[in-house]
């Protein structure tokens, strides 16, 4: 028990660290995420320790349905390397799954009591509020020193820290750092991520277990409404529209399932932040309706050109619908120049999963969605907190992923693997 404590205790200093993981710059071509190498250090250690005392075997592993299909997706990603016109893109993509998909195994058998989950939830709260100072500090420079101003300094000081310098130049000569709202021109949020829609998919997946802490927690109430509020607002100010599409699909999901659950206090709270909430958008947060207004406008610039992306993906797929065209080739068929370090994406994950890994692959993808929700939503009963996080969390998920990908943000896939691993998490409470 002391050694599985101790395991615990350095998860949760990797999961603290994870929103501010250093890139390592190994080669002019190649940057590394710190955390990829701290999840699979953490990983293998606690592997040999547990076969050593013999209080694991290889079925635990795959004991579940969720667990089974990470595994075949895995398996199948791979597969479709061997398809590939360029199989060291593929490679390179895999060892991304191989260095982060751990720590859904991690997250699963550390967190396996009742106290464990509520310090891991504090602490993946408290780094997230952390980040979240730091986006809202980044967007509110703009009205001090200028807007040109601090892209420069972010592009050149932080990104490459963060990011990487191979990643960060790509980003700074394919920004989507600002937005026009209304005829001005705005810095969005981004903080420590390489761009807006990354930092939104960080505090979409985040967001529900504040939210459900300040619904379910009778202490620290004042805390963790300011908190919510922080990262309610960063989100916002990401103006990410597939993350504003994301954010209502959760907050439904946390309000239908969650209703049954509420107090009659809570009732109330919900529905006067409701109004309030309606009240300061239209107010003063014209910027994110009007935002918000653009999704559904099919004449806008940038609509249709993601609509004019999936139909190029959707003419990938009916050419390869069953292996697809190998991970990571996507951006190699779109654009027989381009380089591994490449913008080009469906902007869609479920198009790209399909497009690159085959229809069985998208498949295995929902599967691993769909059994980790459905086995969130038995246990919503015994641990509400946890499981509208979660079920809330995928929501957000896999809303905006019908317009972005994220699974190859390390930061972003790695909370996803917490939030997974939370949804199955062996209970010996």
């Amino acid at each position: 028990m002391r050694c599985k404590n101790s395991f615990f205790w350095l998860l949760l200093l990797l999961v603290a660290y994870l929103p501010w993981q250093i890139a390592l710059n190994l080669t002019p071509d190649i940057d590394l995420m710190s955390g990829r190498v701290l999840i699979l250090g953490l990983f293998f250690f606690w592997l040999i320790v547990e076969f050593y005392q013999k209080r694991i075997k290889v079925r635990n592993f795959f004991a579940d349905k969720t667990a089974l299909a990470l595994a075949v997706f895995f398996l199948l990603a791979a597969a479709s390397i061997f398809t590939a016109d360029n199989q060291i893109w593929g490679w390179r993509k895999l060892l991304v799954f191989i260095s982060i998909f751990p720590l859904f195994w991690l997250t699963r058998f550390l967190a396996s009591q009742e106290k464990e989950r509520r310090i891991l939830i504090n602490v993946i709260i408290g780094g997230a509020a952390l980040a979240a100072l730091v986006a809202l500090a980044q967007f509110g420079a703009q009205f001090i020193f200028g807007s040109e101003a601090v892209m420069n300094f972010w592009a050149g000081k932080i990104t490459p820290l963060f990011s990487g310098a191979s990643f960060g130049a790509l980003v700074a000569t394919n920004p989507s750092w600002l937005v026009e709202v209304s005829g001005q021109t705005l810095l969005r949020a981004m903080g420590l991520f390489p761009d807006p829609h990354m930092l939104s998919f960080y505090l979409g997946l985040v967001f529900p277990f504040a939210l459900a802490r300040l619904f379910f927690e009778k202490k620290f109430r004042w805390l963790l409404f300011t908190v919510n509020c922080l990262l309610l607002t960063v989100l916002l100010l990401t103006f990410s529209r597939g993350g504003y599409l994301g954010l209502l699909a959760s907050l439904a999901v946390f309000g239908t399932l969650g209703w049954r659950y509420f107090g009659r206090l809570a009732k109330k709270f919900l529905a006067v932040g409701f109004l309030l909430a309606l009240i300061i958008l239209l107010l003063v947060g014209w910027p994110v309706v009007a935002r918000l207004g653009d999704s559904f406008n099919l004449t806008e610039g940038s609509n249709l050109g993601r609509l004019a992306i999936w139909q190029d993906s959707w003419g990938v797929i009916k050419k390869n619908p069953i292996v697809g065209v190998g991970l990571g080739n996507y951006p190699a068929v779109i654009n027989f120049g381009g380089v591994y370090r490449s913008a080009i994406t469906s902007h869609n994950l479920y198009l790209d999963i399909w497009a690159e890994m085959g229809i069985f692959s998208l498949l295995a993808w929902l599967a691993l969605i769909f059994t980790a929700a459905k086995k969130a939503l038995k246990a919503r009963n015994q641990n509400p907190i946890v499981a509208l996080g979660v079920l809330s969390s995928l929501a957000y998920f896999s809303s905006h992923s019908f317009f972005e990908t994220a699974i190859f943000n390390p930061t972003v896939l790695a909370f996803l693997m917490i939030v997974l691993g939370l949804a199955v998490v062996e209970d010996e409470s």
